[in-house]
């Protein structure tokens, strides 16, 4: 059941007793509280993924964060066929990503600053400030894909619906509620509306656990001992 901001400020005033002492905008902040709260609970949630491309420059290892950007899932470097590096065809290549310690490491200009003057084509990146680094800093131009999670978009507008898979909408009511009746200090409905909300959150499987259905890319290796007697 897909809802909105409305559907969630009705409903869980309602459930909190009827009360009619919330103001909207008072019910909304508590809504996208608890939305940010679902949203970071759950992993590996489809409708916040996504995609961006973008493209390196010679001597520049730094690309801006997508406006959007929450957390990197996964950073590829594409380098065609017409690089000095490769004349077979474009090269895939997954950069593995590392933390500040590891990338400054990787000076060698042999001045102990911490300019990394080593280029070529990206194998490492991290995510720093508002920014993407490479390493090593690229020496052409190569194209990247970038997969990411995308930020909670805040809730406005009445009709403004939650950017999750729609079996979620019912854990941002529960967690609303939960959220309402503390703020009115009526500790057991608290209790109450918190026990509603963890029972549904364990019960309903994340992304990841039905991505885990498609049995495809999954082995199990049994190795056979002899045995002696």
């Amino acid at each position: 059941m897909i809802m909105s901001l409305g559907d969630i400020a009705s409903r869980a005033t309602t459930m909190a007793g009827g009360r009619i002492d919330w103001s909207l905008s008072e019910a909304s902040w508590w809504i996208n509280i608890a939305y940010s709260e679902v949203a970071s609970r759950i992993n590996a949630h489809r409708p916040k993924e996504g995609l961006a491309q973008s493209s390196t420059s010679s001597g520049e290892n730094r690309i801006a964060f997508p406006g959007d950007f929450d957390y990197a899932i996964a950073l590829t470097c594409y380098v065609p066929s017409g690089s000095t590096a490769t004349s077979i065809g474009t090269t895939v290549v997954p950069l593995r990503q590392r933390d500040p310690r590891w990338m400054d490491s990787q000076n060698i200009g042999g001045d102990n600053s911490a300019t990394n003057t080593t280029s070529g084509i990206p194998e490492a990146y991290m995510t720093y400030s508002s920014w993407i680094e490479l390493w090593p800093s690229p020496n052409s131009a190569y194209s990247l894909q970038l997969r990411y999670m995308t930020k909670n978009p805040i809730l406005v507008n009445s009709t403004d619906t939650v950017v999750l898979d729609d079996r979620w909408h019912p854990a941002v009511l529960w967690k609303t509620v939960e959220l309402l009746e503390a703020s009115r200090n009526n500790n057991e409905a608290e209790d109450r509306a918190r026990n509603r909300y963890l029972s549904y959150v364990a019960s309903t499987p994340n992304d990841f656990a039905l991505r885990q259905k498609d049995r495809t890319g999954l082995s199990l290796s049994v190795k056979l001992w002899d045995r002696y007697e």
